[in-house]
């Protein structure tokens, strides 16, 4: 089977020839040791175009970040190529300078650039959106300007990385920085958000259903293009549980995402979810959103992987479930062919799984992501053996 059936077959909730193997990012730092490539510092090139322009830095540096975001995801694609990954996820970074090391992104969030091994490091810091007002005129902006202004973008992204690496890896588009929960809360604050979803549930609902929109809009641009595969990303559970009562999410958030399941499906398309945390009690509300995968599956936030293959295995494709915290940061070859083997041994028979890291982040070992892949090859393969 080519990477597409494999993938295609597991989300169908089928046995493929083998489990596929998935990745939500590669890093950049991770991404240059796989590929062998020379360290580019994009600080220094930063600082470079600030000297260059000092009269119109700003403008300067926002007209390159369409170039960085290409560079970012085509480097993701050729390291997930090298390491025999089956899967890769790509998509537009809504992200704008408003200084040398900090930027905002569309939903009133503002993140800090930090420097790791000179590759840009965005951390969030604090949401904008501290009134009904601000509200309002955010909302009327992705109706006049957002929504056509990046609908183009994706397709022209899209389009570009399809024709260069389509046909060596399989490519889901995602939402990693426009995922409507976290989008939503972080552009607000933690405090004004958790204030008004007492207060005033109402204004909650519509931020999640604007954001819905914005990405429904999104998906079809994608789809546009040959898109197959989406994924909505955004932590909707801490390690300990869910944020708030699943009868809350219900009520809100359930709503918001069956307008994406639905907008992927009427096209035929599928659709997953990836949130860390613990989710267990927000599965059924996952499962009646109608996505059709759930990744991350956090065995560091007590995700018990034989419980949930049990509640919801027969509805909804599994992935993930490999440790980001040890097992493939600091992890010898056992260690990773271990939380490998056992992976697959619960939520492998009968199909409907991927083995995928629960996360990504800059300190997870390249040799580690090879063992993985070299241990879905030697344990994933249908029927299975084990």
């Amino acid at each position: 089977m080519e990477s597409r059936d494999r993938v295609l077959a597991a989300l169908n909730l089928e046995e493929p020839d083998r489990v596929p193997t998935h990745a939500i990012a590669i890093d950049g730092n991770n991404v240059e040791t796989i590929l062998g490539r020379e360290s580019r510092d994009s600080f220094e090139a930063l600082e470079r175009m600030v000297r260059e322009n000092p009269d119109n830095w700003l403008e300067a540096l926002n007209s390159v970040v369409d170039s960085f975001e290409k560079a970012i995801f085509s480097g993701m694609c050729e390291a997930g190529i090298k390491l025999g990954l089956d899967v890769i996820q790509v998509g537009i970074l809504p992200y704008q300078f408003i200084s040398k090391d900090e930027m905002s992104d569309i939903f009133g969030r503002i993140w800090k650039l930090k420097n790791y091994h000179g590759h840009f490091d965005p951390y969030y810091t604090h949401g904008t959106i501290d009134s009904i007002e601000k509200w309002e005129e955010l909302k009327q902006k992705f109706e006049d300007i957002y929504t056509p202004q990046y609908t183009r973008k994706a397709r022209k992204f899209f389009r570009t990385i399809k024709r260069k690496y389509g046909d060596k890896i399989f490519i889901f588009a995602e939402t990693i920085y426009a995922g409507i929960f976290e989008s939503a809360w972080q552009g607000m604050g933690i405090e004004y958000f958790f204030k008004q979803l007492r207060k005033n549930p109402r204004l909650i609902a519509d931020i999640f259903d604007t954001i819905a929109e914005f990405n429904v809009a999104m998906f079809n641009a994608y789809m546009d293009v040959g898109v197959e595969v989406f994924c909505e990303a955004g932590d909707i559970a801490y390690k300990s549980g869910p944020f708030f009562s699943p009868k809350k999410y219900n009520e809100l958030l359930l709503p918001a995402y069956k307008k994406l399941t639905h907008a992927v499906h009427d096209r035929g398309k599928k659709i997953i979810l990836h949130t860390d945390g613990q989710i267990t009690p927000l599965l059924d509300m996952i499962v009646n959103s109608g996505f059709d995968g759930l990744q991350s599956l956090e065995p560091t936030a007590n995700v018990d992987l034989a419980l949930v293959k049990k509640k919801v295995g027969d509805k909804i494709c599994l992935l993930g479930n490999i440790d980001v915290g040890e097992v493939l940061t600091t992890g010898i070859k056992q260690d990773v062919f271990d939380a490998v083997k056992y992976a697959i041994k619960t939520a492998g028979p009968g199909g409907g799984f991927m083995v995928s890291p629960t996360n990504m982040h800059q300190g997870v070992n390249p040799q580690n992501l090879r063992w993985m892949v070299e241990a879905t090859h030697e344990y994933g393969k249908y029927p299975l053996n084990l």
